[in-house]
């Protein structure tokens, strides 16, 4: 795997920002130090050309105000919490609320923060001291994360987190993948490897409820359009399925695999994207990109039915994504 660092630009508080480029075989992958954040993504066609796969900004000072969360790494907590409060041992720790009365990727999180970084031809190691109480967690929270570019001409992201208290932890990435740069993704044809999904309420907190997906709009297990519904779901993965998700452009000829040891995908289709300017000067508008989102199930800590997200003093979170072309 070849490997180059250039500085980037700057944040509005002066900080230097890098991109890390890892490159191996048809794919080539652009990192920033600046919330471990997906820049770019470039796999090759079925024509022999390149894409950039993945919606962004040109420069550190967008990402720093953006509310679309492009390529960015989730955490502490993934997703969303009710009531901006989790309760562990018998307390109660108090979060941001950013979206209404809950929380949403916990406020000002990992994507917003600076990330130490180390290179070499194996691979890219990012990692995070996120101190205790930071927005409102208990535990002081060392985060590593792994990223190569394999010979399955995947790329491989691993996650690695240990506290010194006991806390909640859910990582993932939020890239919004587009194969054409240019057209929306209600033509893409996906799959999920889900017979069953978390319904929500009005504010888009799971009921606790476990429902199968037959008969409903959530339902992708044979692969089909995407088509026009508002979709923004977390999915209960099965491992009698090869791959958590699959998506295709039929036009553009680029096919993405899924696979990954979280329990949950949360399946986002950009129906909130609104109208902004990103990368090559193109326009984002709604339905411009869909997010694959493997973790825990959202505000998993209040529903005993669901896998927890609590991470133990002293041990080891270790989960993984990977997105196979």
């Amino acid at each position: 795997m070849q490997y180059n660092v250039k500085k980037w630009g700057l944040l509005p508080d002066g900080t230097m920002c890098h991109i890390i480029q890892l490159s191996y075989n048809d794919i080539s992958l652009y990192v920033s130090d600046y919330g471990a954040t997906f820049q770019s993504m470039f796999v090759t066609d079925s024509a022999g050309a390149q894409h950039d796969i993945i919606l962004g900004y040109d420069t550190p000072e967008e990402y720093y105000y953006d509310q679309q969360n492009f390529g960015g790494t989730m955490g502490r907590f993934a997703n969303r919490i009710a009531g901006a409060c989790i309760t562990l041992n018998s307390k109660d720790w108090h979060l941001p609320a950013n979206e209404g009365n809950n929380t949403l990727h916990s406020g000002h999180g990992f994507n917003k923060c600076m990330w130490q970084y180390d290179v070499n031809p194996e691979a890219l190691i990012l990692t995070l001291n996120s101190p205790h109480l930071e927005n409102g967690f208990p535990g002081n929270l060392k985060v590593t994360q792994t990223i190569t570019i394999t010979d399955r001409n995947s790329i491989l992201v691993h996650y690695d987190a240990v506290s010194d208290m006991d806390t909640v932890c859910s990582f993932t990435n939020h890239s919004y993948f587009n194969f054409s740069g240019v057209k929306n993704v209600c033509n893409y044809i996906v799959s999920v490897g889900a017979d069953y999904y978390t319904p929500v309420d009005s504010s888009n907190i799971p009921t606790g409820d476990i429902l199968p997906v037959e008969g409903t709009m959530y339902d992708f297990r044979r692969p089909r359009r995407v088509g026009t519904d508002y979709i923004d779901i977390n999915y209960v993965l099965s491992d009698a399925y090869e791959y958590a998700a699959k998506v295709t452009d039929p036009e553009a000829g680029i096919s993405m695999s899924v696979k990954t040891s979280f329990p949950g995908l949360q399946l986002y289709n950009g129906n909130y994207i609104g109208n902004c300017t990103g990368k090559y000067n193109l326009p984002y508008n709604d339905q411009h990109g869909i997010c694959f989102e493997p973790q825990f199930f959202p505000d998993s800590m209040h529903h005993n039915n669901f896998p927890s997200p609590v991470l133990k003093a002293g041990e080891h979170l270790d989960r993984y994504i990977e997105y196979i072309f």
